[in-house]
């Protein structure tokens, strides 16, 4: 998730902003064309005029949000987008992907951080080859955990893996 600020100004040199908005978005649809269900958006501090909303988009968003029938028409409704490579430091992991051991399940796989303690944790693990039942085993480095395990078969011009 991601957190997104807007403010609605007046328009004049100064900047003024609106402040104890309700604004809400009115249109909200993804890159495919179809609808997302819009977040809730809030000033973050009363008298303020910023507002914020969290979402967390994974295509492309275009939105309309209307600020209410208190603002004039001529600033009434804002129009943007939201695009998922906004959030890609949340792909690139964080202090808890950094702090967790490898292999640990507390290392989020979907992370960058996340994946390359795995895959190092694969490259680096023991792994054990049973030839009489043909498993292959890989453990996490240094300890007992199982990280993968796989059936190997050979027959006189092939070998596979279940």
């Amino acid at each position: 998730m991601k957190t997104y600020w807007l403010t609605l100004g007046d328009g004049s040199i100064t900047g003024a902003t609106f402040t104890g908005l309700s604004p809400t978005f009115i249109t909200f649809i993804n890159a495919s064309g179809g609808t997302g269900t819009p977040p809730a958006i809030s000033e973050i501090i009363a008298g303020t005029g910023v507002y914020s909303f969290t979402y967390g988009p994974t295509l492309g968003m275009y939105f309309v949000v209307d600020w209410g029938v208190s603002v004039p028409s001529t600033y009434r409704y804002t129009k943007g987008s939201l695009d998922p490579l906004q959030a890609v430091d949340e792909r690139i992991g964080g202090i808890l992907d950094n702090n967790d051991s490898f292999g640990s399940t507390s290392v989020d796989p979907t992370t960058v951080i996340g994946f390359l303690k795995r895959l190092q944790e694969l490259g680096e693990g023991n792994a054990l080859y049973t030839k009489a039942t043909g498993i292959w085993q890989i453990f996490s480095r240094g300890s007992s955990t199982l990280l993968r395990e796989k059936t190997l078969t050979d027959s006189t011009s092939t070998s596979t893996k279940t």
